[in-house]
């Protein structure tokens, strides 16, 4: 019997059991991709490391160095220490690669680097993740590139020094674990032996040098390191740990899985909604039925059954549909991880992983439904047979009368009237817009956040219109003389600023020492917006990063002491703020200028500039690009979107599928929540029918009512996404460094475009949807 009752409930609502298994569908194929996507890159990941066997501990180095002492070391501290291998790395100035038609790479941000395979560990592998073998005459192009310059195998690049030239024919795309990600500086092309010998000859670069650990598996990464500064080994460029290359690798893909759990979140909470007011109009419409099932003595717990197992077969069927769609879904997200990380997603994983998704939805679903079923409980077999119980009770109050308007013509009036005085009934609606207008808005706020200029403030960069950068050179500190001298003469820039990073060593909590970056300069030209305190402003003043202010780096608060030993003496400097920073592990500091500079650990030289009105930025980068040839220069939009470049383009994809997603519900939704309104006020409509009123008239009421509805849920929602939106992202981004994150807002696609479109496509749902018509005998009607 239950089973024929749970049938023809299907039958008699075709349209509103469509809707929900729409919504519970697209929930279980958001979370299983998502879940999917973590799971092929948790598996991709694992591939990939043990493919490249990455260092664990990476000291960059500029200058001379012994690799005899390097070789002493590691045999001391062996029981730490399994292997160790100094890469050698020919630094080339992107204007003098040339391919295509008269193309370089001038004005990339990226460090470019030709090198040698190495033997022991750390190694570039092709698309297939096995182990580079580059023969003579070719050459392996980083991915980055290959996308940066739609460059195919089989293309020339050549490399020019001088008079001197060595041309390449491209074999392979080169997946290197520690320099995949557009977050790290440098960019490795793999060369042979033969070649690169050849290019030493030319002089063709500045010269670098990886020197590289790699642990035993109790190996102490943070001893290895104190031991290795204190015993004074070539280190004038910063030491990276192994675990920041596996955060960079990772951080685009599990970004955008994130947002799309967090979208499939929000859209089981709408299914439940959605849930709920089917129920409560079912069981509006079945309440003399429930009376007489109570009357024939049918037990509470059976009833709840007839509506329950409808619910359990759509949340199956959901769940299966949605299960099995998800891993032709997965495809849209794994493009970036399919060329970055592996070309092999078929892991077993994904599918145990996966299948917590639609799981954990049919649990939620089930739970909730129970919750809502308990007001039968309330209805008594008597009250149900005699009356509407949905109704009973409730003090009907004359209030809106319609001789005190004077603003609305009368169907506006009592459209709007309707709504206030049965709020309760619109406000599942009023909630589900509130939810649309978030996945369509957040997504995007996000997107244009990154994509702005202003995003560099994130990265310890202020806000500027032109950014120099001078590499590692012989030369750094002569053209950084002659840049300053040239930029205090030139009318065309209307303020600069020079900063020069170094490393230098600091003492950390435990008292041992450490090496960070800091930045000497003057701050207040371009000034960083700081999360506590303000920028250094004097002698004996540092501002430290978030991430290096935390626990887990210096542990220091505003107002705190820093120990830096410069030039063979402690200084003991002032913490004055605490800014955001992605950037380096997010781990960096700014210091006052007198600090002093490191001058044996001199990193890199920065001059942020903004033109004077009326001067085009672009010929102005070019004429300093043209200048200096140890310089990069870049807008700082330009120099933001190759930074996050990844990041950036698959939330773009995020972007396009939220605006989908939302229309789509919010459309789905209003049809059923009218539809489900119009047959519970069919009595009242045929009485407005009896007293003269036309189907049109009553229509317009209810357009009126559900277009305040939707204009007011679409104003609340722009808001809670971008002040809860921010909020959560803060959350998110807080372990990489920035945990106040302000959304650039682009008012005509925030506060218009995407507004808008959200009211036309639910505004033509309301005009067809609201289509009032009596067809059988207002009589009969007025009867039942």
């Amino acid at each position: 019997m239950f089973l024929k009752i749970v049938k023809n409930d299907f039958l008699r609502n075709k349209i509103v059991t469509m809707t929900v298994f729409v919504f519970i569908t697209l929930a279980v194929i958001l979370a299983a991709s998502a879940i999917n996507n973590i799971a092929n890159l948790i598996q991709a990941m694992s591939d990939l490391q043990e493919r490249a066997a990455p260092a664990d501990i990476t000291v960059m180095h500029a200058g001379d160095y012994d690799q005899a002492e390097i070789d002493q070391f590691t045999e001391q501290y062996h029981d730490h220490i399994a292997m160790q291998e100094t890469m050698i790395l020919q630094n080339i100035d992107g204007s003098n690669i040339h391919f295509g038609q008269n193309q370089t790479m001038a004005g990339t941000i990226q460090d470019i680097s030709f090198v040698v395979q190495n033997k022991k560990f750390d190694f570039i592998l092709d698309l297939d993740n096995e182990k580079l073998d580059v023969k003579e005459g070719f050459v392996a192009v980083p991915i980055y590139f290959m996308e940066q310059h739609d460059l195919k195998i089989g293309d020339t690049i050549t490399v020019k020094s001088g008079g001197d030239e060595k041309e390449f024919v491209i074999s392979d795309y080169a997946r290197d674990f520690e320099m995949n990600s557009s977050l790290t500086s440098s960019k490795r092309f793999v060369v042979n032996q033969n070649d690169y010998d050849e290019m030493l000859k030319m002089q063709a670069g500045e010269l670098e040098y990886l020197i590289e650990f790699m642990l035993n598996e109790n190996g102490d990464s943070a001893a290895v390191q104190t031991a290795y500064i204190e015993a004074g080994l070539p280190a004038n460029g910063p030491i990276i740990e192994g675990k920041i290359f596996t955060m960079f690798n990772a951080m685009s893909d599990m970004a955008v899985a994130i947002v799309i759990i967090f979208i499939s979140i929000l859209l089981i909470v709408i299914a439940s909604l959605c849930i709920r007011l089917t129920f409560l109009a079912t069981i509006d419409e079945d309440i003399r039925e429930i009376g007489v099932m109570k009357a024939m003595g049918i037990a509470k717990k059976e009833i709840k059954k007839v509506y329950l197992n409808k619910y359990r077969v759509i949340s199956v069927v959901a769940g299966i549909i949605g299960y099995l769609i998800s891993f032709v879904a997965v495809n849209l997200l794994n493009g970036n991880m399919r060329l970055y990380i592996s070309s092999d997603l078929s892991g077993s994983l994904k599918y145990i992983l996966s299948f917590i998704a639609p799981l954990l939805v049919y649990f939620m679903i089930v739970m909730y439904c129970k919750q809502v079923l308990k007001r039968i409980d309330k209805i008594s077999a008597v009250e149900a047979l005699r009356s509407d119980i949905m109704e009973h009770g409730k003090n009907r109050k004359y209030s809106f009368p319609l001789l005190k308007n004077k603003l609305f013509s009368t169907n506006i009036y009592m459209g709007l009237r309707n709504v206030l005085k049965r709020f309760k009934l619109y406000r599942l609606l009023f909630v589900i817009f509130i939810l649309c207008t978030f996945i369509l808005i957040l997504p995007l706020n996000i997107y244009n956040t990154m994509n702005s200029p202003e995003f560099s403030t994130y990265m310890g960069i202020g806000k500027s219109d032109m950014r120099i950068d001078l590499r590692r050179t012989d030369t750094i500190t002569e053209d950084f003389i002659k840049l300053e001298e040239e930029l205090k003469n030139d009318d065309d820039i209307e303020k600069f600023a020079l900063y020069i990073t170094s490393s230098y060593p600091v003492k950390n909590a435990e008292g041992s020492w450490d090496y960070i970056n800091i930045e000497t300069g003057d701050f207040s030209v371009f000034p960083l917006k700081y999360l506590e305190g303000r920028a250094p402003e004097g002698e004996g003043e540092i501002s430290l990063s978030f991430a290096n202010a935390e626990k887990v780096g210096l542990n220091k608060k505003v107002g705190d002491e820093v120990t830096v030993r410069v030039g063979g003496e402690e200084q003991t400097l002032s913490v004055t703020g605490i800014y955001q920073d992605i950037t380096n592990g997010g781990k960096t500091a700014k210091a006052h200028k007198s600090l002093g500079v490191n001058e044996e650990a001199v990193l890199w030289c920065i001059v942020s500039m903004d033109m004077a009105p009326g001067v085009d930025k672009r010929v102005k980068m070019d004429y300093y690009q043209n200048t200096y040839d140890s310089a990069q220069v870049n807008d700082i939009k330009e120099y933001t979107h190759q930074t996050l470049g990844n990041l950036i383009e698959q939330m773009s994809t995020v972007v396009m599928g939220g605006i989908a997603i939302a229309i789509i519900i919010a459309v789905l939704i209003t049809a059923l929540f009218l539809r489900m309104l119009l047959s519970k006020d069919m009595s009242q409509i045929a009485i407005m029918r009896s007293v003269g009123l036309t189907s049109k008239q009553i229509s317009h009421q209810y357009m009126a009512g559900t277009m305040m509805v939707l204009v007011v849920g679409i104003i609340l929602g722009v808001l809670v996404s971008n002040y809860l939106g921010e909020f959560l992202v803060s959350m998110a981004m807080s372990s990489m460094g920035a945990a106040k994150i302000e959304f650039v807002h682009i008012i005509w696609q925030t506060g218009l475009l995407c507004p808008l479109a959200l009211i036309i496509a639910v505004g033509l749902t309301i005009f067809m949807s609201c289509k009032v018509a009596v067809k059988d005998d207002l009589s009969v009607v007025l009867r039942s």
